[in-house]
């Protein structure tokens, strides 16, 4: 990232931190959490689905992971949730080596449909079971997380300590994509994505970076999770462990462009809100058309824009810019 984009960059999350100053309605501060949480767990997604090219359909459970593990840890343990985060993301990265390092090595669509396995058998098992490792997770009921408050527990009596919280969370998710998308390991992982073969011909560890990604991916997401989870002050493995949580991720990240840094974030800040927003102007009406609107909307922006919102977005302002130099 060039001096131009790093100063925009800070004067862009210098303006953003200002929003609880002069914006104190609490359902207004609520849906920008709502859309920085989104937007943060696409583009972690992105990562393993965008820039290594992996269709990763159940990736959602490192959420459920992220929320459970520390959840756990700071109710029956006392272990902080800064901590509990951490151990999350290292339990969720190396459950992501594990099935990477066994479907990577098959061609076709074993590594899409592991991960929905895995997401499946976890859900599952936290739904049917009590008692997870000697630990009361409560099944299929909600798992509640004692209120302690402060910032140590991760825990705030209003909503701007949470916007602070996830805006940090979001600018160190683009901060962590920008650097892998320039470094090394972004080209080898471009490369892969574009022809593992000859990659490997040329001495790219394909293996090695596809892990690296998944890793990285689960890693983020499961501290997402865990962030989240304290966010809500309860856990409902029913939505945590989701199949549509996990396909509304991955919808965002290639709506917004997958392999793009602000495209993921992009999509998550228009869809993220557009659902709960549909179901206020129209919810009521007529059952089902808030989710039937949102669905059209969703195929319309694919259509549309097979590559996603992002590049159509640039190819437009160059092409208005080329439009200008002609004349």
């Amino acid at each position: 990232m060039n001096k131009k984009k790093l100063a925009f960059f800070a004067a862009v999350l210098a303006l953003s931190a200002l929003v609880p100053v002069f914006v104190n309605r609490s359902l207004v501060l609520q849906y920008i959490i709502n859309m920085m949480i989104f937007g943060y767990l696409a583009l972690s997604w992105n990562i393993i689905g965008g820039y290594a090219g992996q269709l990763a359909l159940g990736n959602g459970v490192y959420l459920g992971i992220g929320a459970y593990v520390a959840a756990v840890l700071y109710t029956y343990e006392g272990i902080s949730p800064w901590l509990g985060m951490i151990a999350a993301g290292v339990i969720a990265a190396l459950l992501a080596f594990v099935v990477g390092r066994i479907t990577f090595k098959l061609e076709g669509s074993y590594f899409a449909l592991a991960t929905v396995a895995m997401l499946h058998i976890i859900r599952i098992t936290f739904m049917s079971n009590e008692y997870i490792l000697g630990y009361r997770t409560k099944g299929a009921l909600s798992f509640n997380i004692k209120w302690k408050g402060g910032l140590a527990n991760m825990q705030f009596d209003g909503k701007s300590g949470y916007y602070w919280l996830f805006l940090g969370l979001l600018a160190a998710g683009i901060a962590v994509s920008a650097w892998i998308k320039r470094s090394r390991m972004g080209y080898y992982l471009q490369a892969i994505c574009t022809n593992p073969e000859a990659s490997s011909s040329l001495g790219v560890n394909v293996m090695g970076m596809k892990l690296a990604a998944n890793c990285i991916s689960a890693f983020m997401i499961a501290v997402g999770g865990s962030m989240y989870a304290f966010y809500l002050s309860v856990i409902d493995p029913s939505s945590m462990l989701g199949y549509d949580m996990s396909i509304k991720i991955l919808l965002f990240a290639i709506i917004g462009g997958r392999e793009t840094l602000m495209g993921p974030v992009l999509a998550a800040f228009i869809m993220a809100p557009l659902g709960n927003i549909l179901r206020g102007i129209v919810g009521a009406s007529v059952a089902g058309l808030a989710e039937v609107i949102y669905g059209l909307v969703l195929m319309a922006a694919i259509y549309f824009m097979p590559k996603g919102a992002w590049p159509s977005i640039m190819r437009l302002y160059q092409d208005k810019n080329s439009g200008r130099c002609r004349k």
